[in-house]
């Protein structure tokens, strides 16, 4: 019995220790879960952006293309900007390149074609940066 005096404080640091590198892996993975989950929210930000501002040209396009036969120029969103040009390839077909900027500093840069006069979208290029 006088072998075992002094074996309770090992074990219960062991077991102590344990415990706290688990809860410290624990906030890690919790950490890491909510960076992602902002990078998500970003990402759906400058989506909608893209959305938003390939409608916004397509409309812009339909108002001017019969007089114009190149054009260019600038969204501001409550949540980013777009920037755009286009410029007619041949007679049924519109060449446009976009980019997107949210405000967090995310680009999203793409490159369509759109079949006129039905405005629908023929070709579709994009990059991320």
């Amino acid at each position: 019995m006088k072998n075992e005096k002094g074996v309770i404080f090992p074990l219960t640091m062991m077991f102590s220790l344990l415990f706290c590198l688990s809860v410290l892996h624990v906030l890690e993975l919790y950490h890491i879960e909510m960076q992602l989950a902002e990078y998500e929210q970003q990402s759906y930000d400058v989506d909608s952006l893209m959305q938003m501002a390939v409608v916004d040209v397509k409309a812009q396009i339909a108002a001017s293309v019969p007089a114009k036969q190149t054009g260019q120029g600038t969204f501001i969103y409550p949540n980013g900007t777009a920037q755009y040009e286009w410029k007619q390839g041949t007679k049924n077909e519109i060449k446009v390149t976009i980019a997107v900027i949210s405000h967090e500093g995310i680009r999203y840069s793409a490159e369509f074609t759109v079949s006129f006069p039905a405005l629908e979208l023929i070709e579709w290029k994009e990059t991320y940066s």
